[in-house]
């Protein structure tokens, strides 16, 4: 939990100095959730962890031990190796996982749209939970937390975004603009305190907003410096990541079973700060493999910045996995596992190759969609492995009939196999990135992905032109050569399903 701090007068005058935007920023109490009584339900605790790419797993080929932890806990689980997001970064990832549907249906998938998942406030996961189990969700990615105060008719408790950081400066989920986060959230932290080059901010609060931060944060940077030689990890509010755990173990210490509980991590999201530890265990000499700058890309990082930011990445990855053992490691000594479906996985991957950092990006490969999925059920001794192609929005339909509900009637998603689903070699895969359109609008400006049959055909479609890219993901896994130049011919079918779609979809948005 939150380390508690003694108050000194200058840190005191400091604070008073700056109430005008921090007086609403305090800490959380946590609710109890009440017990659904008689039922005989299992509990299902679904961990994401934010930015998470399934090609930085040595599970899945990675030649990098970044989380052995974790790998150590997987052999009694079901683990998919392709699995993918249908979304590229957290707003329409995190709802296409909560909704079991396409971003195109949910419709949150632009920078602009707040996270607001428009026509489907009732229809999304804990919705079907609500009757059965009681209900916790805790996002600690302010994108996915906008989302949670969506369903909040059917959340028991929602803790707040900053309830195990250090510090608590989101102001849109506090005192009087906690009946309405979402306007808030676009007005406050989206726009006049957000400091990103590609959005405009207040240029008065701003400065100062960012002035405050930067103070505090080098104190907390000089404080924590033993521990973490690069500066503490921060969502804007920093935080520790025994923190984090500790507060994630001390919550289901209280759960009232039966439970559904989403625990929305923040690592190993950038910016990658490892404990030390970890710092430099992988200056191994190891390159990743040689990838050109994309004509699409936005961010130009020379191929040293980005092999810098990937040994950074693993470093917090594995610094992410030494502490999140232990929430493992409880849930296994306390029995919780053995009364539990727990499901691992992520929002989306991250990129860091051909001149993108991170995940602000029109480009779509493997590293950015492909993302782990591990379950554990109750009773299973043996790893389970599923090679079929899957999808982020296959867990709601999935997690449901595991409780014995049917899937909805509004999902896209399928039971996954092994779950009772089956495997279908030939199923269709999409992801997609729309940030800069417009949520109701057409996709004009848009990057969608079909993947099936190990083959990927990328549509890059944006006013100053579109493109194809092709891929046989079976011979190329890196995704080094574009078969659509030379060969176009084979990649007929694959495109004319991916046009037929993006035809059906923007239908309903056409005069």
């Amino acid at each position: 939990m939150n380390r508690k701090k003694n108050i000194s007068r200058r840190d005191f005058l400091k604070f008073v100095s700056l109430i005008p935007l921090t007086w609403l920023a305090r800490p959380i109490a946590h609710a109890t959730l009440p017990k659904r009584e008689g039922n005989v339900h299992r509990n299902v605790i679904i961990l994401v962890f934010d930015a998470w790419s399934a090609n930085h797993l040595r599970f899945y080929g990675y030649p990098r031990d970044t989380m052995p932890n974790l790998e150590r806990f997987m052999e009694k689980a079901t683990v998919f190796h392709n699995h993918y997001s249908a979304g590229t970064f957290t707003i329409p990832g995190t709802a296409s996982m909560l909704t079991g549907l396409y971003p195109w249906s949910h419709r949150a998938f632009s920078l602009g749209s707040g996270g607001i998942i428009k026509e489907h406030l009732n229809d999304q996961i804990f919705s079907i939970f609500s009757n059965t189990h009681s209900t916790l969700a805790y996002a600690q990615n302010k994108f996915a937390d906008i989302l949670l105060f969506q369903c909040a008719k059917y959340l028991d408790t929602h803790l707040k975004v900053g309830a195990f950081n250090l510090e608590h400066r989101f102001l849109y989920n506090f005192g009087p603009f906690k009946n309405d986060p979402q306007m808030a959230f676009a007005s406050l932290e989206n726009n006049i305190l957000l400091d990103r080059t590609t959005s405009s901010s207040s240029l008065f609060v701003n400065p100062i907003y960012n002035l405050w931060k930067t103070t505090a944060t080098r104190d907390n940077d000089l404080r924590f410096s033993d521990e973490y030689p690069l500066g503490l990890p921060d969502n804007t509010e920093q935080f520790l990541l025994a923190d984090v755990v500790d507060g994630a173990i001390q919550t289901l210490r209280g759960l009232e079973e039966p439970g559904f509980v989403y625990f929305h991590f923040y690592p190993p999201h950038e910016n990658y700060m490892p404990l030390k530890p970890f710092r430099n265990i992988f200056n191994d000499g190891w390159q990743p493999p040689v990838k050109p700058v994309h004509r699409l890309s936005w961010g130009k990082k020379s191929r040293a910045t980005l092999n810098q930011l990937n040994r950074e990445y693993d470093e917090y990855m594995a610094s992410w996995d030494a502490e999140v053992s232990r929430l493992f490691q409880y849930m296994e000594d306390s029995g919780l596992l053995e009364r539990s479906y727990v499901i691992i996985t992520a929002d989306h991957g991250e990129l860091n190759e051909r001149g993108e950092r991170g995940h602000f990006t029109p480009l779509i490969f493997d590293p950015l969609i492909h993302i782990p999925l591990i379950i554990f059920q109750p009773g299973q001794k043996k790893r389970k492995d599923v090679h079929t192609y899957t999808s982020s929005i296959d867990l709601l339909p999935t997690l449901a009939h595991l409780i014995g509900s049917p899937a909805p009637s509004w999902v896209e998603g399928e039971l996954l196999p092994e779950f009772g689903g089956v495997n279908d070699p030939g199923r269709s895969i999409y992801s997609m990135d729309a940030k800069t359109n417009a949520s109701l609008a057409p996709l004009t400006k848009t990057s969608i992905s079909l993947t099936k049959n190990h083959q990927r055909l990328t549509y890059y479609k944006y006013p100053d032109g579109e493109q194809f890219e092709f891929y046989n993901l079976e011979e190329d896994r890196e995704e080094l050569r574009d078969l659509y130049p030379s060969r176009p011919a084979d990649a007929v079918l694959i495109r004319d399903e991916l046009l037929q779609k993006l035809d059906e979809v923007n239908r309903l948005f056409k005069a």
